[in-house]
């Protein structure tokens, strides 16, 4: 007579391994949700970068930023081509990039970031060699600008405080689950 111990695995040993199945796969996906985040994070960066010198370079000559047009910043390749999808351009979190132009300054739009992507970016050196053309950062509702012109308003170079208080969180988990809240709009004027 056989023991039924004996038989197979028992049930126990099976709820135990499907236990380490899932907790491996949950790392896994974590893990590469991180890696891809990173990577765009990366992206998004070298956009805002790419954009600043470009649109700089191209009209700099006219000084005059007021001409900048959408369609002709793609017909002449100013957008990096990763960004053009037919007459938008689109950031690396899938949202339509706006510019503006003034006399002396132009303005680089970046909506629907997630908080901390916003914060990252808003962290972001634009000194170059002691000096720097970018002139203010708008983050949602609050704006920074060089202590010479901020008349006692936020500064530049943003502080990790104020970046995690002008990114706009995710609501809690418990209030409805959400996993993905991109609600962070940066502007950046540059001259």
């Amino acid at each position: 007579m056989k023991n039924y111990s004996e038989c197979g695995r028992s049930m126990i040993e099976v709820i135990g391994l499907l236990a380490i199945l899932a907790a491996v796969t949950t790392g896994i996906n974590k893990f590469i949700t991180s890696m891809h985040d990173k990577y765009n994070i990366s992206r998004i960066t070298q956009q805002i970068t790419d954009l600043r010198k470009n649109i700089s370079n191209r009209y700099v000559a006219n000084g005059d930023y007021s001409i900048i047009k959408t369609q002709d910043m793609i017909d002449s390749d100013v957008i990096p081509p990763d960004m053009v999808d037919g007459s938008k351009v689109i950031h690396a979190y899938n949202a339509e990039v706006t510019f503006n132009g003034a006399k002396d300054t132009y303005q680089i739009t970046f909506p629907q970031l997630p908080h901390h992507v916003c914060v990252e970016l808003a962290l972001m050196n634009w000194e170059f060699s002691g000096n720097s053309d970018l002139y203010k950062i708008k983050i949602n509702e609050t704006e920074f600008n060089w202590p010479i012109i901020a008349n006692g308003g936020k500064e530049l170079p943003v502080t990790i405080t104020d970046a995690e208080a002008a990114c706009i969180l995710p609501p809690d988990d418990k209030n409805g689950g959400v996993t993905e809240y991109n609600k962070n709009t940066i502007t950046w004027t540059f001259r």
